[in-house]
């Protein structure tokens, strides 16, 4: 289905439907025309679904006053909108539909021109699908908190060790929508789905320069980037202007140890923002594989142990302690500042700063703060 966004003015948008076929490996897409467009079991509608869950006719889109809509046709099994069972409802890009069990989410791609070459033929037939229940739902709201820049930033502190004095503060992302969750690992969630996550990334980091650049005297900045972003080739130049405009602002990029899997990405950023004083951490070491190798070849400033290594080390076996030790020491060789994730208590501070941590965070030296009750101390 294609239309304008307005009357005979503005972009021109095609609607689809997007289906996980092949066991959910795959996604394909079925362009929603032409109007009206019918989906059931018979053969012969626009969109045949070879399911017994499915009724014979089992619901139609249509469009009316410039919006898709759909209405069950009277289907034993119902048509669902974001888990919602609908007679009729109003459409939106990202929606979650449910055709009885058959799954489906809705999106919509700017075209230019109303040519229809390329379109789905109008009558499109897919195997019989078990319900994979992949499409995750908040895929709709996602959009519009990107747009609205609907997030927040809190600040964590960094200590140096053995001092305890302030070092620097983590920046992390927090979403303000009233439809989806707050933490950035369910937000990352849904916009994997989404394939978005780069963008949900950058938006978290703008906010934090933003709201840290209002004038509090941070010691220095650790910002965090989503792997996917290592592929976009606007990151470097936005971290770069985003040094230059906020000169006072140390910063430091955290890489998921994740991302070193490409290393020769990692080296390259380290190498480009080094040049301009930004800095590079490996955030989480030691939560999937303690990659020494990628260590060596490409050091980071900074090495933050994950707080599985850390939490507890006051009673943990001695083995743990010395393989914390033996880490240390060769991120100390490397001239590499080691960093101490999730320290809760005093004796775990204790073990970490006789272990030979450089610093450390944990809510044991302060939990995440808005920018407002920081600024209120300075």
């Amino acid at each position: 289905m294609i239309h304008r966004s307005s009357a005979g003015k503005g972009p021109v948008f095609r609607w689809y439907l997007e289906s996980l076929v092949e066991g959910g490996r795959q996604i394909r897409r079925i362009t929603v025309h032409p109007c009206p467009f019918r989906v059931g079991r018979r053969p012969g509608l626009s969109l045949t679904l070879n399911s017994d869950s499915v009724s014979k006719e089992h619901a139609e889109f249509f469009l009316a006053k410039g919006q898709l809509r759909v209405f069950d046709l009277g289907s034993k099994n119902g048509t669902f909108v974001n888990s919602k069972r609908v007679e009729e409802a109003r459409l939106r890009e990202g929606d979650i539909l449910h055709i009885a069990q058959v799954e489906f989410r809705l999106g919509r791609q700017e075209i230019e021109g109303e040519d229809e070459h390329g379109l789905e033929p109008p009558t499109v037939s897919l195997g019989d699908m078990a319900l994979p229940q992949q499409f995750v739902e908040g895929a709709r709201e996602l959009p519009e908190l990107l747009e609205k820049r609907q997030v927040t930033t809190l600040f964590q502190p960094m200590v140096s060790l053995p001092s305890g004095s302030l070092a620097g503060y983590e920046a992390l992302g927090r979403g303000q929508h009233p439809g989806l969750p707050a933490l950035p690992l369910e937000l990352f969630r849904i916009a994997a789905g989404a394939g978005v996550e780069a963008n949900l990334s950058a938006l978290f980091r703008e906010k934090a320069l933003e709201v840290a650049g209002l004038g509090t005297d941070f010691p220095a900045l650790f910002l965090n980037i989503h792997p996917a972003e290592l592929e976009q080739p606007d990151l470097v130049p936005s971290i770069l202007k985003a040094q230059e405009q906020l000169p006072q602002l140390r910063l430091t990029l955290e890489v998921h140890e994740g991302a070193l899997a490409d290393l020769d990405g990692v080296d390259r950023l380290r190498t480009l923002l080094s040049r301009s004083g930004v800095g590079i951490a490996y955030d989480d070491f030691g939560a999937g594989q303690a990659r020494l190798l990628e260590l060596a070849e490409v050091p980071p400033h900074y090495l933050k142990f994950d707080m599985s290594l850390v939490r507890g080390i006051d009673s943990a076996p001695l083995s743990r302690r010395r393989l914390l030790t033996s880490l240390v020491s060769v991120a100390r060789d490397l001239l590499v500042y080691t960093v101490a994730e999730g320290v809760e208590t005093a004796e775990e501070a204790d073990i970490c700063m006789r272990i030979g941590f450089t610093h450390a965070q944990g809510f044991h030296f302060g939990r995440p703060r808005p920018i407002d009750e920081i600024s209120h101390e300075s």
